[in-house]
């Protein structure tokens, strides 16, 4: 037997009828519905069809043969929808069943388009395309013949849409059920509603096709649907494993890869910043290349002095080694990192004091802990510093020498490793160190110019290393690549480079990790985990509680918007490290809460449930906050300056950071304007939509492809 499978209203009934017109070979089906009976020796027939997930199939033996029919999930989900609404559910809204199989909650629609299509491009032999199967029927449904043997087809008995529809067709109208011709052929009227493609583009709306998308454009592009509705193939890069299966013979093996080191150390860091998630995104999205033999790039990482191949760390992420795919290298308990003094006595103060302890401390914003542990780090340092300073005076010289003696045979060391490349990417110029010798092109990404305009943002070691990392931009003449046309425009103010070397590319979020959250239940827990109330809606301000995300004056406003409305019903969640040098804000307790670090599997209902984001930072390269609460349908109050306007586009509203109540005002209007917060929710999702990691992947190795071509040239 070969199974015949594919997610529900995707041209499966066709490829049977086929099969039995053209080449006389009947078919069973599978399913574990219990409203209509299971043919007993489904098994014996040549071909299965079914709409269920791999492992939920029997028999389950992995080995039998398989191909999978899969179509445009909107064309796909309209027609479902409609199906519900004709004939399972007779009368219930279009519109909401629609959006219900947009969300295939608690793996309802047969695990939802994008799951369905996933587990089935794994497992499937090969896979068909039903835009493809309109236009050549015979042609596409030969190429099963890879899998088994096939009789002679007779193409003059290819069946109608018409012939389907009237119910005339061996499969379609249960007719094997025990319906009568008459039962048959009305819901054959019903089922094969029309039988094209691009039905979606009047049928779907416009918020719920940008829905649609923000949970499974991923999946659709890899696949070669567009946004616009045309056809393409999928990317012979990202998706040559796609490519191979539909049948459409891949480029030819090139000659001379392109071979690119992408140092990555902010990997093997405990950080959790925008830089790390950047550096993040674009691993994930080049790991596609690492498994393609036919890919013209030859990507390495380096990682604390290593070389690692970008299949290596991939295949270790695959094993879960040292952590998931975000942390990789960084998990803090991996036993191959080695916690520093700090950390160590960081965690001896924390086994010290009771879980709940901690906890109560934290939510009632007494700082006793953090002031403790602040008091001896500082004491420790100053013992060290002038032990140092006073005792160890000559020693120290001498031992400094020896370091940049040491670090110098290292520059030269590593300057060889690396010789053999066509380009080295910096993700973070304050990381330019082992680089100072490098005799290959090298491309630094520039996130922002805060230790220029906002010194005082900053620490003075964080500065140097800044400046530094520039003025080897500069010595070299390095390209440099800006995450945002603000910080484009800077870097041409304060880098003087040809104009050739500036170039531009956005940054992005990882498209799954953050959407629409419409189960109640899973949002309900995580407010309960972070201890956020659930009697009144809430604004959400995420990020470190530092000078430039501007957190105090955000608080001040919230602060103002009560007294401005007494008894108002909004509470503020703060989510986030919590600094230690914040103030109380006596009396408003229990309206304010501070969730310390939320989990990133936990963002997406946090976002879903605010009433808005609250980001008036005062300056930001990117801001991917933003990004990532838009993309929840969430709308944005952001600061009105850097890169801010540019990345929320028409989803937000833009305050003065230094304005308390230009801030509260914004707050105000959000609150007392339902429709006003609809329609800025929609425009937010629609606006995240122009981001995605593919698409800044794919925009990145043409960046490195044209800095590489004009070296050579």
């Amino acid at each position: 037997m070969i199974w015949i499978a594919s997610f529900p209203r995707s041209g499966n009934t066709y490829v049977r009828n086929i099969l039995y017109e053209v080449y006389g070979l009947s078919s069973g089906e599978y399913h574990r519905e219990e409203d209509h009976p299971l043919e007993k020796n489904y098994f014996e027939y040549p071909f299965v069809k079914t709409h269920l997930l791999p492992h939920q199939l029997e028999p389950s033996d992995p080995s039998i043969k398989s191909a999978y029919l899969v179509r445009d999930g909107r064309d796909a989900l309209v027609s479902i929808a409609h199906q519900r609404t004709d004939i399972v559910a007779p009368g219930s809204d279009f519109y909401e069943n629609l959006k219900a199989a947009i969300f295939a909650e608690k793996d309802t629609f047969f695990g939802g388009w994008s799951h369905n299509v996933a587990a089935w491009l794994d497992r499937a032999d090969l896979v068909i395309r039903y835009e493809d199967l309109l236009l050549d029927p015979i042609r596409v449904i030969e190429r099963i013949r890879k899998i088994v043997e096939l009789p002679e087809p007779d193409p003059s008995k290819i069946p109608s849409f018409e012939k389907l529809k009237d119910g005339k067709a061996a499969y379609g109208a249960r007719k094997s059920w025990g319906y009568s011709e008459d039962e048959s052929k009305k819901l054959a009227d019903k089922a094969f509603r029309k039988g094209i493609s691009g039905n979606w583009k009047t049928e779907m709306p416009e918020e719920l096709h940008e829905l649609f998308w923000s949970y499974h454009g991923n999946t659709m592009e890899q696949l070669g649907y567009t946004m616009n509705g045309e056809l393409s193939f999928p990317d012979p890069e990202f998706d040559h494993h796609i490519l191979q299966k539909l049948g459409v013979e891949a480029p030819p093996k090139p000659g001379k890869k392109y071979r690119v080191l992408l140092e990555a150390n902010k990997m093997n860091t405990r950080d959790n910043d925008g830089v790390k998630r950047y550096v993040a995104g674009l691993i994930n999205g080049l790991i596609p290349l690492s498994s393609n033999e036919n890919s013209k790039w030859h990507i390495d990482l380096l990682i604390n002095k290593d070389i690692i191949p970008l299949k290596d760390y991939a295949r270790k992420m695959e094993d879960d080694f040292n952590g998931d795919r975000e942390t990789g290298a960084s998990d803090p308990k991996s036993p191959l990192r080695k916690k520093s003094l700090f950390e160590r006595l960081e965690g001896f103060m924390q086994a010290l004091v009771p879980d709940r302890w901690i906890k109560w401390l934290t939510d009632h914003n007494i700082l006793i802990f953090h002031k403790t542990y602040d008091f001896l780090k500082k004491a420790i340092l100053t013992i060290i510093f002038w032990l140092q300073s006073v005792l160890l005076f000559l020693p120290r010289m001498l031992y400094t020498l020896f370091l940049r003696y040491k670090q110098e045979r290292e520059l030269k060391a590593i300057s060889s490793r690396i010789s053999h490349y066509d380009l080295i990417h910096v993700p973070l110029q304050q990381h330019y160190w082992p680089f100072k010798y490098a005799k290959v092109p090298l491309l630094f990404t520039i996130h922002d110019f805060t230790h220029k305009l906002f010194p005082k943002f900053h620490t003075g070691i964080n500065i140097r290393n800044a400046e530094n990392g520039l003025r080897l931009i500069l010595k070299k003449q390095a390209h440099m690549l800006a995450v945002s046309k603000s910080t484009l425009s800077d870097s041409k103010k304060f880098l003087s480079l040809p104009e050739k070397n500036f170039h531009l590319v956005y940054e992005a979020i990882e498209e799954g990790k953050f959407m629409y959250q419409v189960n109640k239940e899973v949002s309900g827990k995580v407010r309960e985990k972070y201890g956020i109330r659930k009697d009144m809606p809430f604004i959400l301000l995420l990020g470190t509680i530092e000078p430039r995300k501007n957190v105090i004056n955000s608080i001040h406003a919230f602060l103002l918007l009560h007294k401005r409305h007494k008894g108002l019903n909004l509470s503020l969640v703060i989510a986030g490290k919590q600094g230690w040098k914040m103030k109380k804000t006596v009396g408003y307790s229990k309206l304010i809460t501070f969730t310390g670090f939320v989990d990133d599997k936990d963002l997406s209902a946090l976002y879903s449930e605010a009433m808005a984001l609250s980001y008036v930072s005062y300056y930001e390269g990117f801001g991917l906050p933003l990004l990532e609460a838009m993309r929840c349908g969430t709308p944005v109050i952001y600061g009105n300056n850097s890169s801010m306007p540019e990345v929320a586009g028409d989803g937000g509203m833009g305050a003065d950071p230094s304005s308390v109540e230009d801030i509260c005002d914004k707050y105000e209007k959000l609150y007392f304007d339902e429709l006003l917060r609809l329609d800025l929710g929609e425009k937010a999702m629609k606006q995240s939509l122009n981001f995605s990691i593919r698409k800044s992947t794919r925009e990145t190795l043409q960046v490195y492809e044209k800095i590489i071509d004009d070296a050579h040239s």
